[in-house]
């Protein structure tokens, strides 16, 4: 058991707590989902119960806590380590080893495991969580969602007794997060493994939960059944949305707690609405045609042909690996491709990226490899000297109010959470007011306000006649915004159409709305009055 009594902490040069008397206790063997918006305190939660805090944070700590018989307080991480598996929501952070085997068998060889065993359990995780395709490969080639999926697998080829995740889908598509999650309460039924996860997206993570912690903004924290805390949240997923809706007592929580009669015969008093579409008669503001890439040789685009117009988003989708990233990268320059690439009916196949870079934002998955400034006011000014603009110092600051960061403007980057690093990111490649948008994977370790301040700015911007293309894991931020959808495969296009068929046509892009009413158009929740 996990208990904690009293538990408050504050960060080094801080007068706020981060926590504040904390009690909980978290039994063995169950599943526990750590829910809260950004700031609340739910990475620092996950971190005390290693050790992480205070022992690699600093900072003032008080209270108790008891990991099953060891304190981490007093014993620190090295000590709880054998123990106590951490998953960081930043993958890349925990990596020692570049090649995929070797970072997942590091950690045995660290606990003096036999060389045997070492294999064996190292080939088990691997064909667990279907890695084989990139054991040998380097970290720094694979996608996000790959980095993510082997940063698990190196905590899990360990046995932990407690498991501790923080926003471990986060960048992994519908199907690779159901295989995890699927591993994780299997090893929970058959090891009593205790799990911890720290998401924000809760329709992935509520039909394996026994338990809900709700950090509040006070940094305090309530706790109980799903039932008791997901329905009286502020945002819910949709199928609770939906429920509520209804008017069904007692309210679902997933789509198999969905009353039968009511999506499959179409209860009387339900009325399912047909999606409008987004038209857009605008010119095309970019054209890729026939676009190919190789990587070590390997085909990894294959005769990739789209176009994105203006005044339209345009969402791509596709599994882990399948080459969304690469596709991005290689229109910008960032990667060798053959084919061709328009602006405006201008061919800038040759161009160099710094002119390209004019006129495409591009926001990568990892928001750090754009952050290196003393303040979020520098990253911008920054961006504006490398494009030969100036605004004033208010202009900066009324620009940071729609990311919500006007407050934060003298703050280090690098001391912002993930997500509020996200949308600095974000800031920084806006501020220009380039004509078309690249996002890759904008929602990372974003809450549900978050998401839905986000999703109304792009759409702001799109009626302001950008050109947005979006990739994505994030089916249910993708299915509220998508004018069109594109789905790669293996380097190809398999589909490129309206977002009622790919939400509802494709399985593994399936909302929760798709899931519940089967053979219809209706993909969202505001389509079922």
């Amino acid at each position: 058991m996990i208990n904690i009594e009293g538990l408050s902490f504050k960060y080094p040069n801080t007068s706020q707590y981060a926590l504040e008397n904390v009690d909980c206790q978290i039994k063995q063997g169950t599943l526990t989902l750590i829910i809260g918006p950004s700031g609340s305190g739910k990475s620092t939660f996950l971190r005390c119960i290693n050790g992480l805090v205070p022992h690699f944070s600093g900072g003032t700590i008080s209270g108790k806590i008891d990991v099953f018989g060891s304190d981490p307080i007093n014993d620190g991480p090295e000590m709880l380590a054998s123990n106590v598996g951490f998953v960081f929501q930043e993958p890349e952070a925990q990596f020692v080893f570049d090649i995929v085997e070797d970072e997942i068998a590091f950690a045995l060889e660290n606990m003096g495991v036999t060389r045997t065993e070492m294999h064996a359990r190292v080939d088990e995780i691997i064909e667990r969580l279907e890695l084989s395709s990139i054991r040998y490969r380097s970290i720094h080639e694979i996608s996000g969602g790959e980095k993510q999926k082997v940063a698990i697998a190196s905590v899990l080829v360990t046995n932990p007794k407690v498991l501790l995740l923080d926003e471990p889908t986060s960048q992994l598509d519908p199907i690779s997060a159901d295989q995890i999650l699927r591993l994780c309460v299997s090893l929970k039924k058959n090891t009593d493994l205790t799990i911890l996860i720290s998401e924000h997206r809760l329709e992935r993570l509520l039909p394996y939960t026994d338990n809900v912690i709700k950090m509040n903004n006070d940094h305090n924290l309530n706790m109980g059944s799903p039932s008791q805390i997901i329905p009286h949240l502020q945002n819910l997923p949709p199928v609770v949305a939906i429920g509520k809706k209804l008017g069904l007592n007692p309210l679902p929580l997933t789509v198999e707690d969905f009353p039968k009669n009511v999506s499959s015969n179409r209860k009387p008093g339900i009325k399912l609405v047909q999606p409008v579409l987004q038209e857009t008669n605008s010119e095309s503001i970019l054209e890729i045609k026939h676009l190919s890439a190789q990587f070590n040789q390997e085909p990894i685009l294959k005769n990739i042909s789209f176009s994105l117009k203006q005044s339209e988003i345009l969402v791509l989708l596709g599994k882990n690996g399948s080459g969304k990233t690469s596709l991005l990268r290689s229109i910008l320059g960032l990667m060798d491709s053959v084919g061709e690439k328009f602006f405006k009916s201008q061919n800038f196949s040759d161009l160099p990226i710094t002119r390209i870079l004019n006129q495409i934002g591009y926001l990568p998955q990892n928001p750090n490899d754009l952050l290196f400034a003393e303040t979020i006011l520098d990253e911008l000014k920054i961006t504006l000297k490398n494009h030969g603009l100036e605004k004033t110092d208010q202009d900066l600051i009324d620009f940071l109010q729609q990311f919500k960061l006007a407050e934060k403007l003298n703050q280090h980057p690098r001391d912002l959470s993930v997500g509020e690093r996200q949308r600095v990111a974000l800031a920084t490649v806006t501020i220009h007011d380039p004509d078309i948008i690249f996002l890759d994977e904008p929602t990372r370790g974003l809450d549900y306000t978050a998401k839905n301040q986000l999703s109304l700015l792009f759409k702001e911007w799109r009626n302001f006649g950008k050109g947005i293309l979006l990739v994505t894991h994030d089916v249910e931020f993708a299915a509220g915004l998508a004018d069109r959808v594109v789905i790669i495969e293996a380097g190809k296009i398999i589909f490129n159409g309206s977002p009622a068929d790919a939400f509802t046509k494709f399985p593994a892009f399936h909302t929760q709305t798709a899931r519940i009413f089967k053979d219809s158009e209706m993909f969202l929740p505001e389509h079922v009055i």
